[in-house]
């Protein structure tokens, strides 16, 4: 729990298409996925908020699976071109 709100807190960055260009020529693959909801747990069955977290590559060990998208995916795209202020679509930022 005390890591869905430290996340929930940390930078993020609006999705947009410009955003995706950046993370992908910076060596980003992928994103991980996370649902938050609006008291800054995770939650993908009434989300609040989606935080996308850049990955360079997927995780092998199999407690580490969870829901990731190509960052080059038409999805991102769609998400990306989409203006909905009521459900906000973030990227994290990355160390």
């Amino acid at each position: 729990m005390r890591k869905g709100i430290a996340e929930g807190q940390a930078a993020t960055t609006p999705l947009t298409l410009k955003s995706l260009r950046k993370i992908e020529d910076a060596g980003y693959k992928y994103v991980q996925v996370k649902g938050l909801t609006a008291d800054k747990h995770f939650d993908y069955i009434e989300p609040h908020t989606l935080i996308l977290v850049p990955m360079r590559e997927l995780p092998s060990e199999q407690d580490k699976k969870d829901i990731y998208e190509p960052v080059a995916s038409k999805l991102l795209e769609q998400w990306a071109a989409e203006e909905d202020a009521d459900f906000p679509i973030v990227l994290a930022h990355v160390a």
